[in-house]
């Protein structure tokens, strides 16, 4: 056998393991619906925002995309943005909120004195705290008692628009368990103008 002859078999043999190799169309169809399957239920997701409760920085109808694993695996830092799962007469909801308090902490809303212009401080563990991403003073205390302390493995959330959100200061909501933290928003995919990753 000269070598062209050998060079051809060689070939040969070389398209016929390649194609022993390669997967049929429906078999690599299947493995993408599966991939896509486990990262839609397990790692990644989008949520609608409803409602006004994070003006001025989230409005109703932007679409976020969530990083599950941030929440699941890991633990939300302060100021983060989290979608919160409640479950309140048999009905599922999600609701997007900034962490403003972790477990331990002891969350305390101080009124100014003022009975004709109320305004209530922000003080974690004693601390005032400054919150640039509000756009007005806070006028509403819900109907927990104050100082109240996170209890562990939970997290206390609030909107960024104060005035307008039910959050962990209500009774009804109060502090978020890490198991119905959803996910932690990275994106903001809808409106285009605001299109860009969350910091």
């Amino acid at each position: 056998m000269d070598q062209e002859e050998q060079s051809t078999l060689g070939e040969q043999k070389q398209i016929t393991e390649k194609k022993k190799k390669e997967y049929p169309f429906w078999m690599q169809l299947l493995f993408l619906l599966a991939l896509v399957f486990v990262l839609r239920t397990f790692v990644l997701g989008t949520v609608y925002v409803k409602g006004s409760s994070m003006e001025p920085n989230f409005h109703h109808g932007d679409l976020v995309f969530v990083n599950k694993l941030a929440t699941s695996i890991t633990s939300p830092k302060k100021g983060e943005i989290v979608i919160c799962q409640l479950n309140s007469d048999g009905q599922k909801e999600k609701i997007i909120k900034r962490v403003i308090g972790l477990p331990g902490d002891v969350i305390n809303l101080v009124w100014n004195g003022d009975s004709e212009n109320v305004e209530y401080y922000l003080y974690i563990n004693d601390e005032l705290i400054e919150e640039p991403y509000i756009n007005e003073p806070i006028m509403t205390q819900g109907d927990i008692d104050y100082p109240f302390t996170v209890p562990e493995g939970s997290y206390f959330v609030m909107g960024d628009n104060r005035n307008a959100s039910s959050d962990s200061r209500r009774e009804s909501i109060g502090p978020i368990a890490k198991k119905n933290l959803y996910g932690k928003v990275i994106f903001r995919l809808y409106p285009f103008d605001g299109f860009g990753p969350i910091s």
